[in-house]
């Protein structure tokens, strides 16, 4: 048996043969000698002849590799904690069967660890196919700590941790959970590192997005499931931290990233009994470990996300924002009730989504009607003040249309958008599309410069789009000539 262990690589194993070659491989090859290194792999129930590869390797390698066959536990989680118990490396890596090492990875972590007597080791991360943080790694960092190598933007597993630290203090993975299993390990592991040391100018290790191969990352477990570990690793921030500013700095990161964005652009696209959950858990976590002045620095769109889950999940508002997250503007509201005619067609009342809406910023958006001549001629009439209805992200505009036809001073279609000009000193606009109003359409005679023409609002537009058509005397006698006789 090996009697100088370095490192410990323990590789949790579920259905991954098409991958696993290239991961040992990666793992057999490393410069600092694979006679200092162990592979603690389990086999969590695999039914695709991955139990069998293993075995294969380790007949090839018995003093380097040892893999253990067990039943099928439905999470990385347990077969992490299991590597754990049987590891003698000085040092732990967690790598995943579909994923590999740099060469010269666990040389350069043992290298920094060993220097600065370091508890935990970033080494780079390079996305193949996917994404993988950046800010940890923008330089290499011989003695930090979780504040200041930006730990809390990396909470996979992938690192090198110092064994005598997670036996010390029994650190151990969430199991049965799908997701988010890492942060009951990685958390307090970052806070009662002696040093955090970081490995930028290398890629040490290889995130790999294989297709058909179903990553848990892609997955939406159970809420229960999902935000248990959530929740243990942000109890762990409040015990390990003293109350402040830098506590709250660790707790605003994890609340964004790990239970607020699950509210982001896709979650109205899950099932209603998992909007429901999520929506009525995460409330709970936040409420428990999130003390609302830890988030109130923000975006807009992510503090109204924060205060509806804490004002009971308010699930209507909640699907709203998500529709529309990303989005700079939309057009109409969806549904019948998008545009209204009022005064008997004299007005019209139209139903803007936008974020520049929320927490009250309806009143910061000035709105305008504006007609636009092809020739590029245009006026901009403004509209009356907005008003906030329904959701957070919705406001009503009513648009004055009864004088429209005495800025017509040109024959031709005008078109007619909605304007928004915001504090920042950008303009969004977009061209309205509005119902038929019923009856016959509404004509104005105007005069301009002793030059009469008829104008009226028009609703067939080529595309679709309300125009204000204005038509001099002598293109209105034509097409009284044209029209045939009954």
């Amino acid at each position: 048996m090996m009697s100088d262990v370095a490192v410990s690589v323990i590789i949790p194993v579920y259905n991954a043969a098409e991958f696993l070659d290239e991961c040992l491989e990666s793992v057999v090859r490393q410069t600092i000698g694979f006679e200092h290194v162990e592979v603690v792999a389990v086999d969590d129930g695999s039914t695709d002849g991955s139990g069998a590869l293993l075995d294969s390797w380790a007949e090839r390698y018995p003093e380097n590799i040892r893999v253990v066959h067990q039943e099928n536990s439905g999470a990385p989680g347990g077969p992490r904690n299991r590597g754990i118990d049987l590891a003698r490396g000085t040092f732990l890596f967690f790598a995943d069967p579909d994923d590999h090492l740099g060469e010269d990875a666990l040389r350069r972590m043992v290298e920094v660890a060993e220097r600065n007597d370091s508890d935990v080791v970033l080494g780079r991360v390079r996305g193949v196919g996917r994404g993988a943080p950046a800010e940890p790694y923008a330089a290499n960092v011989e003695r930090g700590d979780v504040w200041s190598v930006n730990g809390v933007y990396t909470l996979t597993p992938h690192k090198l941790f110092r064994r005598s630290l997670v036996t010390e203090h029994g650190l151990r993975f969430a199991e049965g959970a799908r997701l988010a299993e890492e942060q009951p390990f990685i958390l307090p592991a970052y806070l009662r590192a002696r040093c955090i040391s970081v490995v930028a100018d290398y890629d040490c290790y290889y995130l790999v997005d294989r297709e058909g191969f179903a990553h848990l990352t892609k997955q939406q477990p159970p809420a229960e499931a999902f935000f248990a570990p959530v929740r243990a690793g942000l109890r762990s921030v409040i015990e390990l931290t003293e109350p402040g500013e830098r506590r709250n700095e660790l707790i605003e990161r994890i609340a964004r990233i790990q239970i607020l964005a699950k509210f982001g652009p896709r979650f109205h696209h899950r099932s209603a009994e998992r909007q429901e959950s999520y929506a009525r858990i995460a409330a709970e976590v936040l409420q428990e470990c999130v003390p609302p002045e830890a988030v109130a620095s923000l975006p807009r769109l992510i503090r109204v996300r924060d205060r509806l889950l804490r004002e009971g999940g308010r699930l209507s508002e909640l699907l709203s924002l998500s529709r529309h997250d990303g989005l700079s503007w939309t057009e109409l509201e969806p549904g019948h009730d998008a545009v209204e005619w009022l005064d008997g067609g004299r007005s019209l009342a139209v139903r803007v989504r936008s974020p520049y809406y929320l927490d009250g910023g309806v009143a910061d958006v000035r709105h305008s009607l504006v007609l636009r001549h092809p020739d590029g001629f245009e006026w901009q009439v403004p509209a009356a003040r907005a008003a906030s209805v329904g959701g957070p992200m919705t406001a009503q505009v009513v648009l004055d249309l009864s004088s429209l036809h005495q800025y017509a001073l040109l024959p031709g279609k005008w078109e007619l958008l909605l304007r928004a000009a915001t504090g920042d000193g950008k303009r969004h606009e977009f061209p309205l599309s509005l119902p038929e109003p019923g009856g016959r359409r509404r004509r104005r005679v105007s005069l301009h410069g002793g030059r009469p023409m008829v104008v009226w609002l028009s609703h067939r537009s080529r595309k679709a789009r309300a125009v204000l058509v204005a038509a001099d005397w002598r293109t209105v006698a034509r097409r009284a000539l044209r029209r045939p006789r009954r």
